[in-house]
């Protein structure tokens, strides 16, 4: 199974799961055979997909800035362009910075520093994960881009809820979906915990 893009620009629905050495805009557009955005989103823009098996979510275009693997928690970030002419959103693997704040996604596909591509905001997302993992555990960072049940001070993941086991099956038939060293991670805008006071 995977996300389809629900809402389109100007009748486009991006490929979500695609990634792209040439940035977004008009002319980037026409220089790629398959670019991953429409011709007029931006890094930063949000839009809707659905998946059969996992319903409905949110997806944000980004710059990479280090190299991701596909279902990896990213920290995001905004990044000045030209001195500040204009700010555009990116991501790298979440380093598990105790109390940082910062906002998490995960990655729908691989990608390396200067790509563009995808990541997942809200819904169900299959996340790497490492250890035993149990429907309706919280999630705390475990190792670059990975998150654990196990308990971490200071590097909890608010707005994130395990929805499956890890290596669970989802979806039946010719559709089903066996995950490995993944769980169905249930997203709500997540955060890296922030300073405690």
């Amino acid at each position: 199974m995977a996300y389809i893009a629900s809402d389109s620009v100007l009748g486009y629905a991006p490929d979500l799961y695609a990634v792209d050495a040439v940035g977004p805009g008009p002319l980037a557009l026409a220089a790629t055979t398959s670019p991953t955005y429409g011709r007029f989103e931006r890094p930063g823009y949000q839009l809707r997909g659905v998946d059969a098996a996992l319903g409905g979510g949110w997806f944000m275009l980004v710059q990479f800035t280090g190299t991701v693997a596909a279902g990896g928690i990213v920290e995001l970030s905004a990044v000045s362009v030209n001195s500040g002419a204009r700010y555009d959103a990116s991501a790298q693997a979440w380093a598990g910075t105790a109390n940082s704040g910062k906002p998490l996604g995960v990655a729908l596909a691989a990608a390396v520093s200067g790509q563009w591509g995808w990541v997942q905001v809200e819904g169900i997302a299959v996340a790497n994960t490492s250890g035993t993992v149990a429907a309706g555990d919280k999630q705390y960072w475990q190792a670059s881009g990975v998150i654990s049940s196990a308990a971490v001070a200071s590097k909890a993941v608010l707005g994130a809820v395990a929805v499956s086991a890890n290596n669970a099956t989802y979806s039946s038939g010719t559709s089903a979906v066996t995950l490995s060293g993944q769980t169905l991670v249930l997203l709500s805008a997540p955060t890296a915990q922030g300073p405690i006071t």
